[in-house]
């Protein structure tokens, strides 16, 4: 009946080719860099494709007058311009690799203890060949030490790996470093890897490496670029 609304009846204000157009292009922005020439091609071929298809589906919905129920033409174009746009995205920046992350142990800091005494622990333990010990006290003092340069907040508890993202956004070029030496401490705190000399010597490296970097910190210039 003329009357009745269309359930999910989006009105269509564009045509699909003009709709792969827009999808296209927001897709070749700068966050994915300007498409060469083959590419650019590839994608048209693509376009074209789909418009075949999205012109099949609408002849499947439609092509039978009061048949089944009707889904509007805009809704079939927005779901398959969807699942074209993801494709385009993996296809250029390829699926994520994820890292494992699916336990983070706790950094359980004193804020009475000082950095200098979890990194004296650490020794302690490393001389008595306790290197699990050894590796969890020295990244204590690398992120007790970051809270006393006020590079991290005092907090009551945090893990491992949002110490190391909160440490990262002021200091971008330790972010690699604070990665591994959080990835090391869950994992010697979970038992999946197994605490040695080699894994406590990197742990102090990159301890040094980021006190070096945390020296050179403005954090006067850091605060005030962080304000809206």
């Amino acid at each position: 009946m003329s009357g009745l609304l269309v359930p999910l009846d989006i009105p269509i204000r564009i045509g699909g080719e003009e709709a792969r157009r827009r999808a296209v292009e927001e897709l070749a922005k700068a966050k994915y860099g300007v498409l060469p020439h083959w590419e650019d091609e590839l994608l048209n071929r693509l376009g074209r494709v789909l418009d075949g298809i999205v012109e099949a589906v609408l002849r499947f919905v439609f092509g039978s007058p009061g048949g089944g129920t009707r889904i509007s033409a805009g809704f079939v174009i927005a779901v398959v311009l969807l699942l074209v746009a993801i494709g385009l995205v993996v296809w250029r920046v390829g699926l994520p690799r994820w890292r494992r992350r699916s336990r983070d142990a706790a950094v359980d800091l004193d804020a009475s203890v000082p950095a200098a005494d979890y990194r004296h622990l650490a020794e302690q333990h490393a001389e008595h060949g306790d290197w699990q010990a050894a590796v969890r006290d020295r990244f204590r003092a690398l992120v007790r030490e970051l809270e006393v340069r006020t590079i991290l907040d005092i907090l009551p508890a945090r893990t491992a790996w949002e110490a190391a993202y909160a440490a990262s956004q002021l200091l971008p070029g330790c972010r690699d470093d604070l990665h591994t030496s959080a990835e090391d401490f869950n994992a010697v705190m979970y038992g999946e890897r197994r605490a040695d000399e080699a894994l406590y010597r990197r742990m102090t490296d990159i301890d040094d490496r980021v006190m070096a970097a945390a020296d050179t910190v403005d954090l006067a210039v850091a605060e005030t670029a962080g304000e809206p």
